[in-house]
């Protein structure tokens, strides 16, 4: 009995598999993956499927989707999508999860409409990936046509009528459409899912609003859904429930609190609204001076809004928005300068917050922070935090050098460092008996010091040299030492 023809052209593919890629390769290839294509379409396809499985395994096709021709990859995808038909998507999630997020990012929109097809066997309500692959196609024109037809909005509307799970993560990819698309935006509002999507913030279930508050500052990155949102009364309801729920000492009552924290701390990455202006408005920082310094040092609460007044900080609007008011800053001053172990590092953690706003500060945001600084421990920030960082535990050392680090960005902070030979022998001295995270960040010190424009003139000769030498040998330079060998007699 003859050899099937389906059979002699998967042979040859192998064959063509193991050669080198050369121009008539890629040419054979091609030919013999249309044939493929043309047999696998004539059947009998479960024979076909079987043999060409049992030779080519999906790695290789995938590999070959990366191949430099453009009608070879077609073909190919083609191939890749008749024989992914009958397979589950459960199968493909497991087996190709990895494969599928690089194929969204793929140049090829075919390549990207084989994973697109492959997602829609996927129950969307149910799957994990479903965010982010949903997430991955709203930055691709052709699924973003897909996603804002009638056919689309439909299926959108249906799910929006299911349980909080459902919805939100139809709502994650609303959110991530409109991002970077006020079109996209205006057209989910006269739809009324913008609408639907806001009632959800007045929801009784706590867990409902806590995942609406995760959203608001994800709508933000453009002015355009930011005024509507605002006008709404969303951000004035939110502070509301911040300062109301200070009577109410219930587990629901602090979880809201949390997440309304949250959502006022993200609100200074917004790209879409001026931080400043935003803060101003809507006063949150005496309402985070007030849990600073609530006595309980290890309240999820009071950890909460020293980690928001970091945050906010990190921005230099935001930050000069704190400063004026006061309050939040003296309240982190304050128990820095009381505090003791995890509560002490979280304090520091915020403070490299503040001061690392920027690679390059000046002006107005800079002089906040040195105004900061000086407050510390009575002044003498510079020496108890040494003092801090060379006790040798992990996290108070790594908060610690974190701290330094930022200070490098500074020209007075810079200044603050060369002055202080303490410091600066400790930076100098290796230790491989610390935490490899503790290296790292003793390594990162040091770059920055040596990248800095001011650090020649710091500085003297010898330490800058010792510094540039730190740099070049890297984070885990060990010094090789003599070995003698002692002959016994």
């Amino acid at each position: 009995m003859s050899e099937k023809e389906y059979v002699k052209n998967i042979k040859l593919i192998c064959e063509l598999l193991q050669s080198d890629p050369t121009p008539g390769v890629i040419l054979k290839l091609r030919e013999s993956f249309e044939t493929l294509s043309k047999q696998l379409k004539a059947g009998p396809f479960l024979e076909v499927f079987e043999a060409t499985l049992s030779n080519i395994p999906f790695s290789a096709l995938f590999s070959l989707l990366a191949a430099p021709d453009n009608k070879l990859i077609v073909t190919v995808a083609e191939v890749t999508g008749q024989l992914l038909k009958p397979v589950t998507w459960p199968m493909v999630h497991q087996t190709f999860e990895e494969y599928i997020i690089q194929g969204l990012a793929h140049p090829h929109p075919v390549v990207k409409a084989l994973v697109l097809r492959q997602f829609l066997k996927c129950e969307q309500k149910a799957d994990p990936l479903a965010k982010q692959v949903l997430t991955h196609l709203c930055d691709i024109g052709m699924a973003m046509d897909y996603l804002l037809s009638e056919e689309s909005v439909s299926a959108i509307k249906t799910l929006l009528a299911g349980n909080e799970s459902q919805r939100f993560r139809v709502y994650d990819v609303v959110a991530a459409a409109i991002k970077d698309s006020d079109s996209s935006f205006e057209f989910f509002r006269q739809e009324g899912i913008v609408d639907l999507l806001l009632k959800e913030g007045s929801a009784k279930d706590v867990l409902v609003a806590m995942n609406f508050y995760e959203l608001v500052p994800t709508l933000c990155e453009s002015s355009v859904p930011y005024e509507y949102i605002e006008a709404a009364g969303v951000f004035k309801n939110v502070l509301e429930q911040v300062q109301q729920a200070k009577t109410d000492d219930s587990v629901t009552s602090s979880l809201l609190r949390l997440s309304a924290l949250k959502l006022f701390s993200r609100m200074a990455d917004a790209k879409g609204i001026s931080p400043g202006s935003f803060y101003r408005k809507y006063a949150i920082a005496p309402e985070l001076a007030e849990l600073v310094l609530l006595p309980e040092p290890r309240s999820d609460l009071k950890i909460t809004a020293i980690t928001c007044v970091g945050t906010i900080g990190n921005n230099p609007e935001a930050l000069e928005y704190l400063a004026s008011e006061k309050t939040a800053l003296e309240a982190l001053v304050t128990v820095y300068n009381t505090s003791i172990g995890q509560l002490r590092v979280e304090c520091l953690r915020a403070i490299a917050c503040i001061f690392g706003y920027s690679t390059t500060p000046s002006g107005a945001a800079s002089q906040i922070c040195y105004e900061l600084y000086a407050k510390l421990d009575d002044g003498k920030f510079l020496v108890g935090l040494t003092k801090e960082i060379m006790k040798g535990f992990e996290e108070s050392c790594v908060a610690g050098l974190a701290v330094i680090q930022k200070l490098v960005h500074h020209a007075w902070g810079l200044h603050e460092i060369a002055s202080y030979q303490n410091i600066v022998n400790f930076l100098l001295m290796r230790d491989s008996s610390r935490p490899k995270v503790a290296q790292q960040w003793q390594f990162s010190v040091i770059e920055s010091i040596v990248k800095a424009p001011e650090a020649k003139s710091e500085f003297d000769d010898e330490t800058f040299a010792r510094l540039e030498r730190y740099a070049r040998e890297g984070p885990y330079y060990a010094v090789a030492t003599a070995r003698v060998a002692v002959e016994s007699s």
